[in-house]
């Protein structure tokens, strides 16, 4: 199968024989990077290079196999049953593996992919059958293109930590999915479904199997029989499920009590709208702290009121000793492909 893909309002047959017409199109650098992504996944070597999105660690290149990212492609089309001719959207940088698995993913599946430019607000400009995006994208997207968003049947969210408090109010369609992965399992390897139906713990894939080593850290085996350790923290339900905690390097430890700041973060993004993130910070009496930083380029006047709020409902709404100890009004750094990075002390 071979698929279409459109972008600056053309169409081409995702062939090797459509990139120097492709090529000659190109007016923004986006565009740009999925023409030379094309090149490189059509040419002769065997392999594809690409580069982590460094929101735990220092950005870094990796090797994929053009074969396993075929074999992704295809557990995908086949847990979503989607057909040739699915009308599909690429709104995510190709530099990285999220992107790059779209435009293979229509490749294999035969699909109609339109490509918009990777931007915080995206904009697909009519009905989609499929698309993934980043949790910041799926929920602004939501937010300013409300009828696009209704014309969609599937949104699949990767690449971060979804809150799901801007589901509660949707319509039954589209069906909201988390994809969970990491570069090194080529795209995700778990789904679960957010919206309308909402899954706790992620399903995996066919071909791979989850298990929790000594610090109760998830540990996978791929397809290729090999195994990687992680350091997410996880409740690994068995071998085919399991439920993500957060990452065992951002764990909180306040005077005895373990805190997940991903955990807290979902439930507080049902009373914060900007964008925020928790941390842990040295505490001389308590060795942490939770620390709660909204992202702003200085502390507002409502400061005071505002802290009672969060206050006021943090202590109300989740478990003992769980509440943020401070909260700041400082600037948020974003990685390379858009997340907002945690604060590091």
């Amino acid at each position: 199968m071979n698929g279409t893909l459109t972008f600056a309002d053309y169409s081409w047959p995702l062939l090797p024989s459509s990139l120097n017409s492709m090529r000659g199109m190109v007016e923004e650098t986006w565009q740009a990077a999925i023409v030379d992504f094309l090149e490189s996944w059509w040419g002769v070597d065997e392999t594809i290079e690409v580069q982590t999105s460094g929101s735990t660690g220092n950005p870094r290149r990796l090797v994929h196999t053009k074969a396993d990212m075929v074999e992704s492609a295809r557990r995908t089309i086949q847990h979503f049953a989607l057909v040739p001719g699915t009308r599909a959207g690429l709104a995510m940088p190709v530099q990285f593996i999220g992107g790059m698995m779209m435009l293979v993913r229509a490749q294999v599946g035969g699909w109609d992919l339109k490509a918009v430019k990777p931007q915080a607000v995206p904009k697909m400009g009519g009905a989609v059958d499929f698309v993934a995006l980043t949790p910041s994208q799926a929920k602004s997207w939501r937010l300013a293109h409300p009828r696009e968003w209704l014309l969609c049947k599937n949104v699949l969210i990767g690449g971060g930590q979804t809150a799901v408090a801007w589901l509660k109010d949707a319509p039954e369609v589209p069906a909201v999915y988390e994809g969970f992965g990491m570069t090194e399992t080529v795209s995700h390897f778990a789904i679960r479904q957010l919206h309308p139906q909402h899954q706790d713990a992620f399903q995996c894939l066919p071909g791979f199997a989850v298990f929790a080593d000594a610090r109760n850290a998830l540990g996978i085996k791929l397809p290729n029989r090999q195994t990687l350790h992680t350091n997410d923290a996880a409740e690994v339900n068995d071998a085919q499920s399991f439920r993500w905690l957060g990452r065992l390097d951002d764990v909180v430890n306040s005077g005895g009590v373990k805190i997940h700041p991903e955990s807290i973060e979902e439930s507080l993004a049902a009373i914060i709208k900007q964008p925020f993130r928790c941390y842990g910070a040295h505490d001389t009496l308590w060795g942490q702290v939770l620390v709660l930083r909204i992202h702003s380029d200085s502390e507002p006047t409502y400061a005071d009121k505002e802290r009672a709020r969060i206050a006021a409902w943090a202590e109300a709404n989740l478990p003992r000793h769980h509440a943020p100890k401070r909260i700041e009004w400082m600037p948020l750094e974003i990685t390379a492909s858009g997340k907002w990075k945690r604060p590091r002390t």
